[in-house]
């Protein structure tokens, strides 16, 4: 039902002005088009007093007088005879207006009736408002009222609404099969009376769909007439468990009376039923990880093919996974947002656990600097890299030049690799050998190609003539590697010894 809200008055405008006056004529010629239509066959009809009522207007169509004393009352037949009299002066200079819904409606204010049957009387063209005439008696009487865009039926106390109804408010709404003929989630509405289930999906969701269905009807049980709830995927099965440990919670029903009243609407509906869902899977007792809508149970494996970590971010996810003991709920995921989720509580221990006691050190440097996990994870991890492929290979008090930039592109690879190794030597400044030296190290990781451009043809053959040479610096640990690198920087053209 429309809700009445502030009062004013505007002069009229001529096509405003028309409207009315044309409404009121045909009321003159027959004031029972108003009359509800009877689609159930009552015992008493409940709007007998009204028909009789308005065979009195019709008597004094043509008497002023007469209509003014019928328009001297509160109630909606007064309403009709007042809106008649506009006929005698054939003028509105001013109209009063009232705020119904969300809509301004003006209305000519003749006789005394109350302002909602005034505008329903001069608005009959308009199902909604034409309804306002009939609420009290239906409310009073506990009656079924429906109206459409040429009539008004009474169904009495039958809740069944008619076939003419059904077939205006589906083509209102647009309305295919009672559906908005769109896939994902959606509110499905079970309107009991009517046999019909209402589905809407969440981009035509607008507004709440019970409360604009009911301005075209009045029903006295509403909340028994109507049953609603979402129907779709918020979360989708990615690893097929033995036991889904969210799928009791997934199909629990949510309570739908707000909905129906009309407190909230469509689209708060089926975001309530989200935020609900989240809840009650948050409440499991049990290491489940659920990434961008889809569940994985507690399978990491799967997990980790999924958002592809790097070394140091799959040692700490695979840590702090383990140690869940409650949903993991993560969108748009990557690694570092999986690891940041739980980083306050498990960050030092995976740190420690990478880096041994100096994980401690690094975890506090990462939290003082504001480091991201995946970049503390990447320190702990090079450090332990570091440590590991240190103890492997020969020390150094100091190195000739040409065997230092050598080391140190062969240990940047064992560490961190091809990138490493590149990283190193582009932060170095390089005469021809050292070029040449560089040169070998590309084509031994295969990354000479895009690199070529930036050296001569000396460099470049003489690269290759060092390559085998540095592919082998590259492999090597303990004793052969201090061979390699002294067979390197000899044949490119050094007659310095290395030593310890």
């Amino acid at each position: 039902m429309a809700k009445f809200k502030s009062r004013g008055i505007r002069v009229a405008s001529k096509v405003q002005e028309k409207k009315i006056l044309d409404v009121a004529e045909r009321l003159k010629k027959n004031p029972s088009i108003v009359l509800p239509e009877c689609g159930k066959k009552c015992k008493v009809c409940f709007f007998k007093s009204m028909q009789k009522k308005i065979e009195k207007v019709k008597e004094a169509v043509n008497d002023e007088k007469k209509l003014s004393k019928l328009a001297n009352k509160k109630d909606f037949v007064s309403a009709i005879a007042g809106t008649i009299l506009l006929t005698f002066s054939k003028k509105i200079p001013y109209f009063a207006t009232k705020n119904v819904g969300r809509e301004t409606i003006v209305y000519a204010q003749r006789g005394k009736a109350d302002e909602q049957y005034l505008i329903a009387a001069q608005h009959i063209d308009e199902p909604s408002l034409r309804l306002l005439g009939f609420i009290n008696i239906a409310q009073k009487k506990k009656l079924y009222v429906y109206v459409t865009d040429e009539k008004t039926i009474c169904m009495g106390k039958d809740s069944t609404p008619p076939n003419e109804f059904l077939d205006f408010i589906s083509k209102k709404f647009g309305w295919k099969d009672w559906t908005c003929s769109h896939e994902g989630t959606c509110i499905k509405i079970k309107w009991i009376p009517s046999g019909k289930e209402i589905k809407i999906c969440e981009g035509c969701a607008k507004g709440n769909t019970i409360l604009r269905m009911t301005k075209y009807y009045y029903t006295p049980y509403l909340e028994k007439e109507f049953k609603a709830e979402v129907i779709g995927e918020m979360i989708h099965c990615g690893e097929r468990c033995e036991v889904c440990v969210i799928k009791e919670v997934k199909e629990k029903k949510m309570d739908d009376s707000f909905y129906i009243q009309g407190k909230i609407g469509d689209k708060e509906f089926i975001e309530n039923w989200r935020k609900k869902v989240r809840w009650n899977i948050e409440k499991i007792k049990e290491g489940i990880l659920i990434i961008d809508g889809t569940c994985y149970g507690s399978n990491i494996d799967t997990i980790i093919k999924k958002i592809k970590p790097n070394k140091w971010e799959e040692i700490g996810l695979r840590y702090m996974l383990q140690k869940l003991e409650k949903p993991l709920f993560i969108s748009d995921a990557t690694p570092n947002k999986i690891l940041s989720a739980h980083w306050d509580e498990y960050g030092k221990e995976i740190v420690k656990k990478i880096a041994g006691k100096e994980g401690e050190r690094i975890f506090e440097e990462g939290k003082r600097r504001h480091y991201s996990p995946s970049q503390v994870l990447e320190k702990a991890y090079d450090f332990q890299q570091k440590k590991k492929i240190l103890q492997e290979l020969p020390t150094y008090n100091k190195l000739p030049p040409l065997a230092s930039f050598a080391d140190g592109i062969a240990r940047a690879y064992k560490i961190k690799g091809i990138e490493g190794a590149i990283k190193k030597i582009h932060s170095e400044k390089m005469d021809t050998k050292k070029k040449a030296i560089a040169y070998a190290f590309l084509l031994a990781m295969r990354k000479a190609k895009s690199e070529a451009w930036k050296y001569s043809d000396m460099e470049k053959e003489f690269g290759e003539h060092l390559a085998p040479f540095a592919d082998k610096l590259l492999n090597e640990k303990g004793k052969e590697y201090e061979k390699a690198l002294q067979d390197l920087i000899t044949l490119s053209g050094s007659t310095k010894k290395i030593g310890g």
